[in-house]
């Protein structure tokens, strides 16, 4: 699995994450699951794909 498929899943499950919150969520876990979903996104559009290095 290319290192771009692997960060677009992390996102996915980041995403579910924050849809399947349930309404009593403490902001805290909240602000955790935002973190972790921009980070992940952060990295995932700062990727250069190098079709070098590239392993399948």
């Amino acid at each position: 699995m290319s290192r771009r498929e692997e960060l677009e899943e992390e996102l996915a499950i980041a995403q579910k994450q924050l849809d399947d919150a349930p309404t009593d969520t403490p902001e805290a876990v909240l602000k955790a699951y935002r973190e972790e979903y921009d980070s992940v996104a952060f990295a995932l559009n700062n990727l250069y794909d190098d079709p070098e290095t590239e392993t399948e």
